[in-house]
């Protein structure tokens, strides 16, 4: 069989040594004679899985002390009620929207918290806020906004310099690619399928203060579920396994700043090249707005992009095509998008190119 190198937005390409590690234990996990498929939420195994999971996100993230690390189910979409059944009524909860995934968290929203606040900064509105430094929010308690937004290739990374005190951060596609702190954050959410792991596991991060007493059925409590440790209920073992697999890799390539130096690098030498060909071919979003997450561009001459997706896929290259709601081509460069991969992405894109232009 050809190498493939998977490019997509999610579920994502895992590192090889995970996957090697994920076969061996689905046989035998740790001598113990089972496999990991089989393994009990309340056995001293998981116990300990989980305590490494925690001792990994404490040295990835540098995690403060009223920080908790909670792992659950239902992927991102699932915290879309979660999060709003978790504020007091009597608090205001905004909405910042920079696109689709944020516009969908609203909606959702809407339904549960009737004193929501949206701000549409979508369709190059977001210009604005960035040119008066996010001002204006200080009167919203909560404000939730995605920090990638996949399908337009949208990326606020600088939450931190965001005038307010409790922000709510989608942080599915990009949690584990560059350095941020908690002290304006609240709560952050991801799941794992994109840049961490497989789906079925979301990681949460909640900061005890946004932990508030309310009386949700248990398995929509936060404050429970951080309190019972993520074994509420029975988790995602397998799910957390790979998570655990894919944190001790992180640390081992070198942690956060790896992977945020790698990802500067990567996205930058795309986006030059898409600038330098711009009579072939053009990235719509702005450029202090632009993913280094997820790269969106499309060719001046729309037969080209279904043609590039196709040639791309007889060299193993898969995953590219834009999303179905905005075509054109979508290069995700996750964590693991390695630089031998991505040469061989970028040599593909220079011939197909040359060859046309």
């Amino acid at each position: 069989m050809n190498k493939i190198f998977n490019f997509s937005p999610g579920p994502s390409k895992l590192p090889q040594s995970v996957i090697d590690k994920v076969e061996k234990s689905v046989n035998n996990y740790k001598q113990t004679g089972k496999s990991v498929l089989e393994i009990s939420h309340r056995s001293n195994e998981f116990d300990d899985l989980l305590n490494e999971i925690n001792h990994n996100f404490n040295e990835l993230f540098k995690l403060p002390n009223d920080i908790n690390l909670l792992l659950l189910q239902g992927g991102a979409t699932y915290q879309n009620s979660l999060i709003p059944m978790n504020i007091n009524k009597e608090d205001t909860l905004g909405c910042f929207i920079t696109g689709t995934w944020g516009k969908k968290t609203s909606e959702d929203f809407q339904k549960i918290f009737k004193n929501l606040e949206l701000i549409d900064a979508r369709n190059k509105q977001l210009n604005k806020y960035l040119e008066n430094k996010y001002s204006g929010f200080q009167n919203i308690d909560y404000l939730h906004m995605t920090s990638n937004e996949t399908i337009e290739g949208v990326q606020i990374q600088d939450f931190n310099s965001i005038n307010h005190k409790n922000l709510i951060i989608d942080m599915s596609s990009d949690l584990g690619s560059y350095n941020f702190n908690f002290d304006n954050l609240s709560y952050v959410y991801a799941g794992a399928q994109k840049n961490m792991g497989i789906p079925g596991v979301t990681i949460c991060l909640a900061k005890e203060e946004f932990l508030v007493d309310i009386d949700n059925p248990k398995y929509l409590n936060l404050k429970l579920l951080v309190n019972s440790n993520s074994v509420l209920n029975t988790p995602p073992t397998l799910s957390i396994y790979v998570l655990n697999l894919v944190t001790h890799w992180m640390i081992e390539m070198g942690g956060v700043d790896y992977f945020q130096t790698k990802s500067e690098k990567q996205s930058k030498k795309i986006y030059d090249f898409i600038d330098e060909n711009s009579d072939f071919m053009v990235c719509n979003v702005e450029v202090n707005q632009r993913s280094k997450s997820n790269i969106v561009f499309n060719f001046l001459n729309d037969e080209y992009d279904k043609e590039f997706v196709e040639l791309a896929k007889d060299t193993g290259i898969i995953g590219i095509n834009g999303h179905r709601s905005v075509g054109g081509i979508r290069v995700s460069l996750f964590n693991s998008v390695d630089n031998h991969m991505f040469e061989y992405f970028m040599d593909f894109l220079k011939n197909f190119v040359t060859e046309r232009n």
